[in-house]
This record gives C-alpha cells, structure tokens and sequence, in this order.
C-alpha cells in the first residue's frame, strides 16, 4: 500500500519513501524521491489502495413531543389567519429537563398586500437569541403559510452555518399540514424521509393551547402595490424603504 503522511508541521522532515501521499492543509499531494528529482504535486485521485466511502447521516435527534408540534401547528394557524405572514420557531434540548422545548424570538414576518386586498407571505426574520447554557440549539420549525413546504433557496442559504433539523410546514390551511424535514452537517444537508425518526407523530393542531406570549413575538409589516408615475408596477413598503426579496 502507498504510505501515506500527515503533515503535522513546517519542519516535519521529508519521508524516504520512492512514492508517497502526504495529506495537508492545503489537500492531498502525490509525492516522490526519484533518482533525478525530488517532487509533490497535487493528486488527482486519492489512494486506489483505500476502500471507498460515501456521505452519512445517522440520527441521534430527541424527538420533538406530539403535543409541542401540535401546539407550534396552532402557532402557525393563528398568524397565517390574521396576519397571512409566516412564523417561525426554534427547538432546543433542555439539558437539565430532558425534553425538547420551543422557543419562539422576537421575528419580522413581510406580507405584499395585492390590489384586491389579498396577502401573500413573503420572508420571516430573525436573530438568534442569546440562551442559557442548558439549553442547546437542535433546530428550527418555520410556516410557508399555504405554500407547498419545501427548502427554499433563502433557506438554503440561512441554513448553511445553522447545524440542526429544519422543519418546514406548509398548506397550513389543510389539516394535516405538510412537512419537509431535512438535517443541516457541516454545511451539507440530508432529507429526512421518515419523520417518525424526528417526530413523535402528529393528530391535530391546538390553537388554543398558544401562548399569549409567542403570538406578541410576531411583527408583521405590509408591502403594497403602488401605480409608479410610468404607470408601472412597483413593490413598495410602507415606511418608504425598499421591498425584501421574497
């Protein structure tokens, strides 16, 4: 078998061997002592000697409580009923508890309200909150009001650095909801196919089992349709600031 070195340091002294592999920081680099030339060049395939390998993913995740995603199903119901915004919420493990538990943070949810007087989600937003040491972060849970659930690109892009389950629920005005739920490692994500693995299941949603408390959490800012001075269309906000992508 080709030997192969780990770089370990600058100085680390050249290894005798006619051909070897020596894995840095800067990759994997095929490397030989021949009788004219010393040499080190990128290598273009890794060690046909070493068996193959593929991506991997298995979960080791509480599952979140029946009742607790009934009651965040609620959490969306109500926000999509009056304000047709979307909504979001984090889960975490509490360490000293043994359960996982929602938190729900301050966040900003944009509609555009169209001629008719019609409301389309566009984007929620929001800061991760500061959290006390015994809760740890899993994941999150977010509405796509009566959009189909799935992984947008924004939430791609949101979730690249955000290791955890993301959950997405959508057609919230069918009962059961559908769900998307896929797994954030090191910037790589993974579907979730069987959601008993994650979830402990799903009856109904319970509204009126929603704290007051999550429900003052939501800020909901209207964007509207204004005929421009060419009699185009455009997307403004209210306050005079530019319209959010959706």
């Amino acid at each position: 078998m080709t030997p192969v070195h780990l770089k370990r340091g600058p100085d680390m002294p050249w290894p005798e061997e006619k051909v070897f592999y020596l894995l840095s920081g800067d990759g994997l680099f095929l490397c030989r002592n021949h009788e004219f030339f010393r040499s080190s060049v990128p290598a273009a395939r890794p060690p046909s000697e070493l068996a193959g390998h593929e991506r991997l993913l298995e979960l080791r995740y509480p599952k979140v409580p029946r009742r607790l995603l009934e009651q965040v199903i609620g959490f969306f119901s109500l926000v999509a009923d009056r304000e047709g915004a979307e909504a979001a919420v984090l889960l975490v493990w509490n360490r000293e508890s043994g359960e996982v538990e929602v938190v729900v943070p301050p966040q900003r949810s944009t509609v555009s309200v169209g001629w008719y007087g019609q409301r389309y989600p566009l984007n929620v937003y929001y800061d991760l909150p500061s959290l006390p040491p015994h809760l740890v972060p899993i994941g999150d849970i977010h509405c796509h009001v009566d959009l189909p659930a799935y992984a947008s690109f924004t939430d791609v892009q949101d979730e690249v650095h955000r290791p955890g389950l993301h959950i997405v629920v959508g057609r919230i005005s069918k009962e059961p909801p559908e769900l998307h739920i896929e797994v954030t490692v090191d910037g790589d994500r993974f579907a979730v196919e069987d959601y008993g693995t994650v979830l402990e299941g799903y009856h109904q949603r319970r509204p009126e089992e929603v704290p007051a408390a999550w429900m003052d959490q939501v800020t909901v800012a209207t964007v509207t349709y204004q005929a421009s001075e060419t009699t185009s269309d455009a997307l403004t906000d209210p306050a005079g600031e530019d319209a959010p992508e959706a």
